[in-house]
């Protein structure tokens, strides 16, 4: 082999895994449920070049109308992951994926071992992971034991995934949120991320999407775990009567620092 094919070689060798990393487009998975879909459209309008996974049976009909591309296939066959992610390049994927409350909640868990493996083959530059207050390190915040055993089982598979994503070697970006309010509540403008993980608050879909695009390329959030919290959005007395039956009293919010609403 001549030195100038030698030196193509190793070049191309090289370039191709700098190029997918620098380039690409969102891919976002759970993009049809409701917190992706609010991602889903927020991403569309910042003019970002956005792919949204789906099964055959998925109903898309949140996201009619939205510049999106399609692609087919099972979030827990690693056979379609692999070829989602090595067949295009994506800078960044933004897991906001769930399970239904009947599902096998180890779904988190089972999910996240295949979107870190091949997001670290492919070089994807981050991963957004939409999660939950309870697991991991802020399992102190709560009584786990007074929460439905659906919650535990579900809230012990995100630990699990978040352990396995911030293992995995890929830039991170984990969102935690204590409770997600109806989609037809919408934020009160002060939504934020907080670095402080005894914090706790309910959060809004239309917020979580805003907070997830503020961290989008952002240095200032890689590999950095946030609580999500909407001081001043409406609460009912229920779910703050649900809060203070399972937040342990050190950590629950003073009901005079809440909006709650009939």
């Amino acid at each position: 082999m001549t030195k100038s094919i030698a030196t193509l070689v190793l070049t191309l060798l090289f370039w191709v895994p700098l190029a997918l990393a620098s380039g690409g487009g969102v891919l976002v998975l759970g993009g049809t449920g409701q917190l992706g879909s609010e991602i889903v459209k927020d991403l569309v309008e910042a003019g970002e070049d956005v792919t949204v996974l789906a099964r055959p049976t998925s109903n898309r009909a949140r996201l009619n109308g939205l510049d999106v591309t399609y692609v087919i296939g099972d979030i827990l066959v690693d056979a379609d992951m692999e070829r989602i992610f090595i067949s295009t390049a994506y800078r960044v994927v933004i897991d906001a994926s769930s399970q239904a409350f009947g599902g096998d909640q180890k779904f988190y868990e089972q999910s996240q071992a295949l979107i870190s493996k091949w997001a670290a083959e492919s070089n994807v530059g981050q991963v957004i992971l939409h999660g939950a207050i309870g697991a991991a390190d802020s399992g102190k915040l709560i009584y786990i034991e007074k929460t439905h055993p659906v919650q535990q089982t579900s809230i012990a598979s995100k630990t699990i995934a978040e352990a396995t994503l911030t293992s995995s070697g890929v830039p991170y970006t984990i969102i935690r949120h204590m409770t997600l309010l109806p989609l037809e509540t919408k934020e009160s403008g002060n939504a934020r991320l907080s670095k402080d993980l005894t914090a706790v608050g309910a959060m809004t879909r239309d917020g979580l999407a805003r907070l997830t695009l503020e961290c989008l390329d952002n240095n200032d959030c890689l590999n950095v775990i946030y609580h999500a919290i909407d001081d001043d959005v409406a609460l009912s007395e229920r779910t703050v009567a649900n809060w203070e039956a399972v937040i342990k009293p050190e950590y629950m919010v003073d009901r005079a620092n809440l909006n709650i609403v009939e």
